[in-house]
């Protein structure tokens, strides 16, 4: 091998090791970008975890205090129910008795009265407890089934002591028996018709 060969040779070993210096140092570059833009990555992760648990803890804090508030509420509309209820039953077991009697307006148009204030007075604490804006049916039917039902109750005791003689011609048990059946009737339309509803509800969805 001639000296010329030999320097050529030692060059070209010279610029692969030079290629290689370069190479590593590339290399060495490319990881170290590599690592900066993994750490800022993680940085950007953690503080976008601390913003979520920041966000989980404030709507915890948010559904407990919707909770507490609903059952506040709850407890509100229960109270104001009893008090409607409580108001209720004094006109039913007092104010309208003692009006009927002071006035001497026929016992009769006791049922009458029992049954209306019932009625429109039922349907109110239904509403008032449901929180919707129209009546619906649910609501009308609650409110019929009571005041039948409390007429009922009234009619009987007054029939049974003789308190209230019914019309020439027909019988105070007659009557008695007559009421019972429509309050039966009306007691099963009332816990039949609920299913059939939902069923038709069902129906017409699918």
């Amino acid at each position: 091998m001639t000296v010329e060969e030999k320097n050529d040779l030692e060059n070209f070993v010279h610029e692969l090791q030079q290629e290689k210096l370069n190479l590593e140092k590339d290399i060495n570059q490319l990881n170290l970008v590599k690592i900066q833009k993994l750490e800022t990555i993680n940085e950007e992760l953690e503080k976008r975890s601390d913003w979520m648990d920041k966000e989980r803890i404030k709507a915890i804090k948010e559904r407990d205090n919707l909770v507490r508030k609903v059952r506040h509420s709850n407890e509100k509309n229960w109270k104001n129910a009893l008090k409607m209820i409580s108001v209720l039953g004094v006109l039913d077991l007092a104010v309208i008795p003692l009006l009927i009697t002071l006035l001497g307006i026929p016992l009769q148009w006791l049922f009458v009265s029992l049954g209306l204030v019932t009625f429109f007075g039922i349907m109110l604490i239904t509403n008032y407890m449901s929180g919707t804006s129209p009546f619906n049916t649910g609501e009308i039917r609650k409110a019929i089934t009571v005041s039948l039902i409390i007429v009922y109750l009234a009619l009987v005791p007054l029939f049974a002591f003789e308190i209230i003689e019914p019309s020439s011609g027909t019988s105070a048990q007659h009557i008695v028996n007559n009421f019972t059946w429509l309050i039966g009737a009306v007691i099963v339309l009332y816990f039949s018709t609920r299913p059939i509803e939902e069923y038709i509800k069902k129906v017409n969805k699918e």
